[in-house]
């Protein structure tokens, strides 16, 4: 099972190659290649033919290596756009002090 090559179908990395880098339980693996290594139900994936040829919790450069070496095309992660610093509005207070406060127009005079 460790080496065999996937197809995440479920999630926002749903449609990317992905290998199964180690084996946690029944139902979970660790996978990792074109998308960040993580943990994931094996009913999330769609296991191909293509077996790579990885030890048992090999690190990503290997694994993209292999992938690579099967023809498998990497696509690099997204850099971080960097923030503009907007201004803060500054909320106005709504009691001033040194102001009285406003009565109602409809309310009754005391």
């Amino acid at each position: 099972m460790i080496g065999q090559l996937c197809v995440k179908i479920v999630g926002k990395e749903s449609g990317r190659y992905c290998v199964i880098a180690d084996k946690i339980d029944s139902t979970y693996v660790i996978i990792d290649g074109n998308l960040k290594r993580r943990k994931c139900n094996i009913n999330h994936l769609e296991l191909l033919n293509k077996r790579l040829e990885i030890k048992k919790g090999a690190s990503t450069e290997e694994i993209r290596k292999a992938m690579e070496k099967e023809g498998i095309k990497i696509t690099k992660p997204r850099e971080k756009k960097e923030s503009k610093n907007k201004q803060k509005r500054i909320r106005k207070s709504k009691n001033v002090e040194g102001k009285p406060k406003k009565e109602k127009k409809n309310a009754p005079k005391k």
